[in-house]
């Protein structure tokens, strides 16, 4: 049969699929320095792995039972079924979110822990990005081995890849996030941040990085929403 590497590559490039680019760390659960007598304060940095999501669960379960529990996020992503994982827990537990520490990023996968964040008083979304703070979303790369490919490889690569598309839209979906913003990560070649003005428009509170005032969505969206 025919090998048809350079087709793989080229499918796999338009419709935008595949696993992120990971750092070596895996992603570590610890006390936050914003913690306070009424909240659990959690920082979790590093690559998502597969199990995040009872890795999380865990970390959960040793905390002291306080009225609000927030997840600060430092990840440039991993794994999409970990961080799918992860996101329902962030979700179904009502964590608040924030990608607001100096130097701190949420890129690739980490971003669908993010979006899960959502106020535990009324069960809105709630998720904060610091204005100078780096909310990416990028397409898919192909992780290939060093081997030919034939036609049948390639249409099972394409095939998962579908399926993963199908299995992100409806996340999104399950924790109220703009599914513009899948989109926006699958149009694009390379990572694409995040603009402030735009994170309000789809639902994210954005920090002041200078004055530390909260600019909520809500506010924002008052008026271009009927």
């Amino acid at each position: 049969m025919t090998p048809v590497r350079p087709m793989i590559i080229a499918a796999l490039t338009w419709i935008g699929i595949a696993a992120c680019a990971a750092p070596a760390l895996s992603m570590e659960y610890s006390k936050h320095p914003n913690e306070a007598a009424n909240e659990n304060a959690i920082l979790a940095s590093g690559n998502i792995e597969t199990d995040e999501g009872f890795r999380l669960q865990m970390y959960l379960s040793k905390l002291s039972r306080k009225p609000l529990t927030v997840l600060y996020l430092d990840s440039t992503g991993g794994s999409i079924q970990g961080a799918m994982a992860a996101g329902r827990i962030v979700y179904e537990a009502k964590l608040r979110t924030f990608v607001t520490d100096a130097s701190a990023k949420c890129l690739s996968a980490c971003t669908n822990v993010f979006l899960a964040g959502r106020d535990y008083e009324n069960g809105k979304p709630y998720r904060v990005k610091g204005s100078d703070n780096r909310l990416g979303f990028h397409n898919f790369v192909p992780v290939l081995q060093d081997k030919q490919y034939t036609a049948k490889d390639a249409a099972g690569v394409i095939a998962r890849a579908q399926n993963t598309i199908y299995e992100l839209a409806n996340y999104f979906q399950e924790i109220d996030a703009d599914l513009e913003l899948l989109g926006l990560g699958l149009k694009q070649k390379d990572v694409y941040s995040l603009r402030n003005e735009d994170a309000l428009r789809f639902g994210i509170h954005v920090l002041d990085s200078k004055t530390k005032e909260l600019v909520r969505y809500e506010s924002y969206q008052r008026f271009i929403k009927p």
